[in-house]
């Protein structure tokens, strides 16, 4: 993902925006600011979040001369996906926040794939890897912000819910391949990415249209018990 395909809004104040991705093995960290990526840093390293996230944010804030007291708010991935990076992540974004008393804005994983596609796309399924053969699901109408149902399933139980018009979207961890060999509904399927800069591209939009909500309120969004080290 890069700065060149995302939609930017102008403000008259100086918007800045940290954004925080860990929810799987990609551990992704972005500076937007008035409407625009100015740095991301990218790193697959599974089980190394918890070290390179503090590491990116004080060298980024560094690289791009911003000070961090400078933040409006900071955008963070909220799930699903992995028990164990959402933690790491959500833990940091809010000690940050409290720390610089700022808000925090969540986005879930669902509300990311589903803004990479037209927003006039209806019905869209959003799929996330859940492991044994499941995958975390949001179904999306015109409204892209907010999913109409949300759950864990398998295929077959996929197979009772999809239209034959819809469209899927997968996160890039799920193997297409694997998916379709055993998919057998006519639908458009498409790869999607998750990155920092989407995240605060979303965020920022909610900042305008959306209540802010209280730090104590924010929580990964799981849909499933946690079954071990992700």
């Amino acid at each position: 993902m890069n700065g060149e395909n995302l939609v930017c809004y102008t403000y008259m104040n100086n918007t800045i925006i940290l954004g925080i991705e860990t929810s799987g093995i990609l551990c992704s960290v972005a500076w937007w600011q008035n409407g625009s990526i100015v740095l991301e840093y990218n790193a697959e390293r599974k089980n190394e979040h918890a070290v390179i996230l503090a590491e990116f944010v004080d060298k980024g804030f560094k690289e791009a001369g911003i000070d961090p007291r400078e933040t409006s708010y900071v955008a963070i991935g909220s799930g699903p996906g992995s028990f164990t990076g959402l933690r790491i992540g959500m833990s940091y974004a809010k000690g940050f926040c409290y720390g610089y008393e700022i808000p925090l804005f969540p986005v879930t994983h669902f509300e990311i794939l589903a803004h990479l596609v037209d927003h006039s796309v209806s019905p869209l399924y959003t799929l996330i890897e859940a492991g044994k053969g499941r995958y975390f699901t949001g179904i999306f109408e015109m409204d892209k912000t907010k999913p109409v149902e949300k759950g864990v399933y398998s295929i077959s139980e996929l197979e009772d819910r999809i239209q034959d018009n819809g469209v899927i979207i997968i996160h890039e961890e799920i193997s297409k391949g694997y998916f379709t060999q055993y998919f057998q509904k006519p639908v458009r399927i498409i790869d999607g990415q998750y990155s920092a800069s989407v995240i605060c591209r979303i965020a920022e939009h909610k900042s305008l249209t959306q209540q802010r909500i209280s730090l104590n309120e924010i929580e990964p969004l799981y849909l499933q018990a946690f079954a071990g080290i992700t």
